[in-house]
């Protein structure tokens, strides 16, 4: 602000001098020498602000560049100082890429520029956002040890990373005339985008390493597509790979530990008041290790109700096409994808797409929540076996197939809850939407009839503590 205010008194001051000139030139020289001279003047002085005005703008364009988040500190790296960076090239080295940048940009054909705007497209973790659930869709047996939640981490301890690095070499983009896509207005050394990949690529492949030759394939068009569109070097790529890859590798041998490898005991709920079924799906998960909350069972809700007037409800509610409606939009789209796909949505509103550390850090947090909550989730679950409506009264028929396990609480608020609370400390504005389909998603349970209405009270509230508290926790660090 002073800046601009300084700019502008600058320009009053010049233009107040070229009044005074004018009258005098004027008074002494005449009206035709005048109108020559004024022509000249004008023009020069044209050339002249339209100068200053660029320089300001090139000042202020640097001035916005945040770089705040190379003092953040990253999360569960256990040793991030070993994790070392060379210095980038010298300036004849650089010079010889530069050289090679050019020469490469000619061979840039349609899939190489296809490849350039796909990965363009967004913050640097957005399209891995969208790639890992159709990983996990391939693999469903993966799903409750959240893939995505150990990915968004390791690409947001790798980005902070990166950007103690930029900070501290400072190295300009290349000089490129005309770059495929908007050079960044960061520092070029290393690879934002790279990091990123080879953050998410080296996660995603320890999950499914039957796929893991091309999830790396996949990291390395990304990588390449940097340097395709002539605004990274090779020697910024092959920087940030090192970090992503040895960041990912740190946040692997955390996840080795996640407590998935804990067999289920077998035992089972034998009691026909409460739930009952063949195999309880999820039961694994009570033994899995959360990475923000103290324990298992630090949000676990108090036991459930006789269900007896909370069926009566249930009988008596008349469905309308409404209510079906949001039955089955609720049915096929909760989860952490969906939930995920509004956070990208609200970074394109905000225009964040330019802070790589800001949306890696809005994944992880997002992620890692509903990590936490699944665990949450299945502690509360096979604590009290709640038992569901078509359970408790056979004669009932509920609008959708019950999911495999107890019903209190309901997972679907949960997870929605936890989702909405993450988003509105991010994305304040727009807290009422969040919490308005949090509600609707508890709501759809009911509709749906496979939930009591306490379930899903409870849910919401278990929920939107959980999302507090690991965004809270998370932001202090």
């Amino acid at each position: 602000m002073c800046f601009v205010y300084h700019n502008r008194l600058f320009i009053d001051a010049a233009y107040n001098c070229l009044s005074y000139f004018y009258i005098l030139v004027q008074l002494y020289m005449g009206k035709e020498f005048l109108n020559i001279f004024m022509k000249q003047t004008t023009l020069s002085l044209f050339i002249l602000l339209a100068a200053f005005v660029v320089k300001a703008q090139m000042v202020v364009t640097k001035l916005s560049v945040n770089y705040q988040a190379a003092n953040w500190k990253t999360w569960l790296l256990n040793n991030p100082q070993q994790i070392k960076v060379i210095a980038p090239p010298n300036d004849v080295q650089s010079k010889a890429e530069l050289q090679l940048i050019k020469q490469q940009m000619k061979n840039v054909d349609e899939k190489k520029l296809a490849a350039i705007e796909y990965w363009n497209t967004g913050a640097p973790s957005y399209r891995w956002n969208q790639i890992a659930p159709k990983f996990i869709t391939q693999k469903p047996q993966a799903m409750l040890r959240m893939p995505g939640a150990w990915m968004n981490i390791a690409i947001y301890d790798a980005t902070i990373l990166a950007w103690k690095e930029k900070i501290k070499y400072k190295r300009q983009r290349p000089a490129i005339s005309n770059p495929a896509v908007k050079a960044p207005l960061t520092y070029s050394y290393p690879c934002e985008h790279t990091v990123t990949a080879a953050a998410a690529a080296t996660v995603l492949a320890y999950f499914f390493p039957e796929k893991a030759d091309s999830i790396l394939q996949l990291a390395h068009t990304a990588s390449q597509s940097r340097i395709d569109a002539g605004v990274q070097f090779p020697s910024d790529a092959a920087a940030a790979w090192k970090i992503g890859e040895q960041v990912a590798f740190q946040i692997i041998e955390k996840a080795k530990k996640d407590g998935s490898a804990i067999d289920w005991d077998g035992r089972m709920n034998m009691d026909k008041n409460k739930w009952t079924g063949e195999y309880p799906v999820g039961i694994s998960a009570v033994n899995f290790v959360p990475i923000v909350l103290k324990s298992t069972n630090q949000f676990r809700p108090a036991p459930p109700p006789n269900f007896e007037a909370e069926m009566k409800e249930l009988r008596e509610f008349k469905r309308t096409f409404e209510s079906n409606s949001n039955a089955y939009y609720w049915a096929n789209n909760n989860g952490y994808d969906y939930w995920s796909d509004i956070a990208s949505l609200k970074m394109f509103e905000y225009r964040m797409s330019d802070d790589a550390p800001a949306t890696a850090r809005i994944y992880a947090i997002l992620h890692t929540a509903y990590h936490d909550a699944v665990i949450s989730i299945f502690d509360a679950k096979y604590a009290y076996w709640g038992i569901r409506p078509f359970q408790y009264d056979s004669t009932y028929k509920p609008l959708i197939s019950t999911p495999p396990f107890p019903g209190y609480p309901s997972g679907h608020a949960i997870g929605a809850a936890t989702s909405s609370a993450v988003l509105a400390y991010f994305f304040p504005a727009d807290a009422e939407q969040f919490l308005q389909l949090a509600k609707d998603c508890a709501q759809s349970r009911f509709d749906a009839g496979i939930h009591f209405r306490k379930d899903n009270e409870v849910g919401l509230q278990m929920g939107n503590e959980i999302g507090k508290f690991v965004v809270e926790t998370l932001m202090r660090k």
